[in-house]
C-alpha cells in the first residue's frame, strides 16, 4: 500500500536537484532536468497504485504536496514534446499524458501513435479489450478534444474524425447523417454502430431508416471518450449496423461543479449546469442542459431540456455505475425546399415547406454497468432500459403532409469477460461475451393535413396508412483470440453470431379495395460474422496492419418482412491494408489505408422513401497527416490534413446515391500559455470539404463540392474559478445547399444552411 505523502516526498528527494520551495513549472530548465524523470516516475507509480487499489491515504497531505502532485500530473497530461525514455516510442505532446498511463500496463513497444487527436492515443500492438488497440484504422477523441470543437449540432462531434462525411439535414429533433467509407448519410446514420456505455443506440425497424441513430440527447460535457473504428473489424462492437464502422462512447465518472452559458445566431441560447460530489469512494454528478433556438429557416425552432446523472461506487474488486438520461424536445421542421425555386427567386433560402410541420420527442434511458479487472483479465456486465416516444408531421414536396409515430421500449443485458495468459511461450488474450435485447415497438404512419391526422383514409390519399406492433428480439455471442508472439507483431481472430426474431402485427390500407389489410408475421434470421487482423512494427516508426471483417444489417420489420417474411439479414464484407508512420520523434504522423467492401442488399432513403440499390461494392483509400509545426515552452501549434476517396457503385455500375466521391479536411490547433499563472489561449480552425455526390440512381443530378469552415477561440483562467470564455463561428464559403439533398420527379430538394453563424459563451466553476 502507498502513502501519497511519502510517495511524493520520496520521488522529489531522489533524483530532483530542486527542493520543494524552488519547484517552478515556469522554469525553462524544468523541462530538461531530472525533475521531469522523477515526476514522470512518480506519476506512473501513483497511477499504477490507484488502478491496483493499493493507495492508502494514511494522513492528509499538506497543500505543498498537493500542489506538487497536481503540477506533476498536469505536466504529464499537457506538457509539450519532452525527451522520451530510452527505448520508448515517442508521442506527440498532447498524447503524452494518456500514453504514459498506458505504459503502466503494457510493454514499451506497444506505444504507437496511430490516428489520435490530442489525448486519444491508439495502441494497435497492445493486447487489450479497449477498441483503441484494434489493428484497424482507429481514431479516438477525448472529452477535451470534443470541447475544442465548434458544434452546430451534436452530429458535428464527428466532423474532426478523418474520412467522416457529415450531413446536416437542417431539420430539428431528428437523426442527422454521419457516415464514412462511402456509406450514405441519408440513412439517418444507420451505417455506424453506436454504443454508449456498452449499450447500442441504433434503432432497428424504426419510422426512420433501419439503424436510425439520434445522438441529440447527448450532453457533450459528460463525454469522456469517443472511439471510432473504421470498418466492421471489432468483434464486440462490429455487429448489427457496423457497416461503415463502430463508434464507442463512454461517459465520465466524475465532473466538476460548473455553470456555462452561450448565445448564438438566430436566437440560440444554451445553458449547462453540472453538479458533482463524492462520499467516501462513491462519486456522483448531474448535468442539466437547456437549449432554445429559433433557427435559420422559418419553422426551425426548438426547445429542449435534457439531463444526465451518474453514480459510481466500488463493488467487490470492481466498480458499479448507474446512469439515468432524460431528453425532452419540441421542434418545428422546415423541410427540404426546392433548389430551382430558390435560384429563380421564387422562395427565400429561409423558407419552409409547411408551418404545421414539426414534432416532439421524449426519451428516458437507464444503464447499470459493472466493470472489474484490468487489461489482463476482467469482467463486465451491463443492463439497460430505454423508453422513447416521438412524433412528427412532415411534408416531402410534392407529396402532402404525413404523420409518423414511434413508441418503443427497449431493454436488455450483456456480459463479457477477457483473460490473458502465456500459452506455449506466446502472450495470448481471449475475449468472449453474450448479449440479449428485446424491443417493443409501435409504429404509425398516417396521412395528415395542417397538423391533423387522417384516421379514416381515402383511396385518393397519396400517402399510405400503416400501423405496426413489433416484437424484436436480438441475441448475440462473440469470442476473439489475440496473440502476441513478439513485441512487434500481433494477430487477432474473432467470430460472432447474431440472431433476430420478429413478431409483427401489421395493419395497412389498400386503396385498391378501400379497406384495411391485417397481417401477422413471425420469423427469424441469423448470421455468423468473422473478423481477423494482423499488425506489425518492423521499425519503431512504422506500423503495418491488415484486416478482414464481416458484418450485417437485420431486415426492417415494418417495411421488409411484412411483404417478404423469408428475407435474411444483409451481409457485408470488408478487406483493408494500411500503414502508420511516426517521424521526427513523434512530431509527424502519417497514416494511410486501402479497402474494399461488398454489401449484399443496400437500401437508401430518397426523401422518406426507401429505394433498394441491390448488391453494392466500394473501393476507397484514406490518408491522414498531422504534425507539431511549432513548439516552445509557451506555444504549441499542431497542423493536420486528411483526404479520403471512395468509389461506391451498384451491380450495374451506377454510383450509389448520397455518397460523396471524396472528403477532405485541414486545419490547426494552437495552445498559447500566457505568463506563469496558467492562463491559456486556445485557437482552433479547420475546413472540411465534401466532394460531389449523386442524388439519384442512375445519376441525373449531382451536387457540387461544398465546404465548411469552423473556428473557435477560447481563453482559460484557472486561477479565477477556472473561468473559460470563448467565441466560435461556422461559415459555408461556397454553396450552402449541397450538404444534403435528394431528387423527386426531376426536382432537387435541399437543406438550406445559414451562410454564417456565431456563438459566444462562458463557463465557470463553483
Amino acid at each position: 500500500m502507498y502513502d501519497v505523502t511519502l510517495l511524493v516526498g520520496s520521488f522529489l528527494s531522489s533524483g530532483s536537484p530542486f527542493g520543494m520551495e524552488n519547484f517552478d513549472l515556469s522554469s525553462e530548465t524544468f523541462y530538461t532536468n531530472n525533475l521531469y524523470r522523477s515526476s514522470r516516475k512518480m506519476y506512473l507509480t501513483f497511477d499504477a497504485a490507484l488502478r491496483a487499489g493499493n493507495f492508502m491515504p494514511t494522513k492528509a497531505p499538506d497543500t505543498t504536496v498537493i500542489r506538487v502532485l497536481a503540477s506533476a500530473l498536469a505536466l504529464m497530461s499537457n506538457s509539450a514534446l519532452l525527451a522520451a525514455e530510452p527505448g520508448q516510442a515517442s508521442q506527440t505532446p498532447q498524447a503524452q499524458g494518456e500514453a504514459d498511463a498506458d505504459s503502466v500496463r503494457t510493454s514499451e513497444g506497444d506505444i504507437v501513435v496511430n490516428g489520435h487527436q490530442f489525448r486519444g492515443v491508439t495502441t494497435p500492438l497492445r493486447l487489450s479489450i479497449d477498441p483503441r488497440s484494434d489493428t484497424a484504422s482507429v481514431t479516438a477523441l477525448s472529452g477535451e478534444d470534443i470541447s475544442r470543437q465548434t458544434l452546430g449540432t451534436n452530429i458535428d462531434i464527428f466532423r474532426s474524425i478523418p474520412g467522416v462525411q457529415v450531413g446536416d439535414f437542417g431539420q430539428v429533433g431528428i437523426a442527422q447523417g454521419v457516415s464514412l467509407r462511402g456509406w450514405a448519410g441519408a440513412n439517418d446514420s444507420g451505417a455506424v454502430a453506436f454504443y454508449q456505455d456498452g449499450v447500442q443506440r441504433n434503432e432497428g425497424s424504426s419510422t426512420g431508416a433501419n439503424g436510425y441513430l439520434d445522438i441529440n440527447p447527448l450532453i457533450p460535457e459528460v463525454i469522456d471518450q469517443l472511439t471510432v473504428v473504421k470498418g466492421p473489424f471489432d468483434t464486440r462492437y462490429g455487429g448489427p449496423f457496423a457497416l461503415a464502422g463502430s463508434a464507442i462512447l463512454t461517459t465520465r465518472d466524475t465532473i466538476d461543479n460548473r455553470v456555462s452559458l452561450s448565445v448564438g445566431s438566430y436566437g440560440q441560447v444554451r445553458s449547462v449546469v453540472t453538479l458533482g460530489g463524492s462520499s467516501g469512494e462513491t462519486s456522483y454528478y448531474t448535468a442539466i442542459q437547456g437549449l432554445r433556438d429559433d433557427g435559420y429557416q422559418r419553422n426551425s425552432d426548438q426547445k429542449q431540456i435534457s439531463s444526465f446523472s451518474k453514480i459510481t461506487t466500488p463493488l467487490g474488486v470492481g466498480k458499479l455505475s448507474l446512469s439515468v438520461q432524460t431528453f425532452n424536445i419540441k421542434f418545428g421542421s422546415p423541410g427540404y425546399i426546392d433548389l430551382g425555386d430558390i435560384r429563380a427567386g421564387i422562395i427565400s433560402p429561409r423558407s419552409d415547406v409547411s408551418d404545421t410541420d414539426g414534432g416532439k420527442k421524449n426519451e428516458y434511458t437507464g444503464i447499470l454497468r459493472y466493470q472489474a479487472g484490468d487489461d489482463r483479465q476482467g469482467v463486465e456486465a451491463t443492463a439497460f432500459a430505454i423508453h422513447e416516444y416521438r412524433t412528427r408531421f412532415g411534408t416531402f414536396t410534392p407529396f402532402p403532409q404525413s404523420y409518423t409515430r414511434n413508441k418503443r421500449t427497449d431493454f436488455g443485458a450483456s456480459v463479457g469477460s477477457h483473460w490473458t495468459t502465456n500459452l506455449l511461450g506466446v502472450e495470448t488474450q481471449v475475449q468472449a461475451g453474450a448479449s440479449a435485447r428485446h424491443d417493443d415497438i409501435e409504429l404509425g404512419r398516417l396521412p395528415s393535413i395542417d397538423g391533423v391526422t387522417i384516421v379514416t383514409p381515402d383511396p385518393l390519399d397519396a400517402y399510405g396508412y400503416q400501423r405496426s406492433d413489433i416484437g424484436f428480439t436480438q441475441l448475440a455471442g462473440y469470442a476473439s483470440l489475440g496473440i502476441k508472439p513478439t513485441d512487434w507483431f500481433k494477430a487477432t481472430a474473432g467470430l460472432r453470431y447474431d440472431w433476430f426474431d420478429f413478431d409483427i402485427n401489421d395493419q395497412a390500407y389498400a386503396p385498391a379495395i378501400n379497406s384495411f389489410v391485417d397481417s401477422r408475421v413471425k420469423t427469424n434470421t441469423g448470421r455468423f460474422s468473422f473478423k481477423g487482423g494482423v499488425s506489425a512494427q518492423p521499425l519503431p516508426e512504422l506500423t503495418l496492419f491488415a484486416n478482414f471483417g464481416q458484418s450485417l444489417a437485420p431486415p426492417d420489420a415494418g417495411r421488409d418482412l411484412v411483404g417478404n417474411p423469408g428475407l435474411e439479414s444483409a451481409k457485408l464484407e470488408t478487406k483493408e491494408v494500411g500503414a502508420a508512420l511516426n517521424l521526427l520523434a513523434g512530431r509527424v504522423n502519417i497514416k494511410g489505408n486501402y479497402y474494399t467492401t461488398t454489401f449484399s442488399n443496400e437500401v437508401i432513403f430518397v426523401g422518406q422513401f426507401p429505394v433498394n440499390q441491390g448488391r453494392t461494392k466500394r473501393k476507397g483509400w484514406d490518408l491522414e497527416t498531422s504534425a507539431i509545426a511549432y513548439k516552445s515552452s509557451e506555444v504549441t501549434a499542431r497542423l493536420y490534413a486528411n483526404y479520403s476517396h471512395v468509389n461506391a457503385r451498384d451491380r450495374g455500375g451506377n454510383f450509389v446515391p448520397n455518397v460523396a466521391r471524396w472528403v477532405a479536411s485541414y486545419g490547426a490547433h494552437v495552445d498559447w500559455l500566457t505568463g506563469t499563472n496558467g492562463n491559456l489561449i486556445r485557437f482552433d480552425v479547420g475546413q472540411q470539404w465534401t466532394g460531389p455526390q449523386s442524388l439519384d440512381n442512375p445519376e441525373e443530378v449531382r451536387t457540387k463540392s461544398s465546404s465548411r469552415i469552423s473556428t473557435k477561440l477560447s481563453y482559460d483562467i484557472p486561477s479565477f474559478h477556472d473561468l473559460k470564455v470563448w467565441t466560435s463561428g461556422i461559415l459555408y464559403p461556397g454553396s450552402r445547399f449541397d450538404e444534403f439533398g435528394f431528387t423527386l420527379f426531376g426536382r432537387e430538394y435541399v437543406t438550406s444552411l445559414p451562410r454564417f453563424r456565431a456563438q459566444v459563451g462562458a463557463s465557470i466553476g463553483f
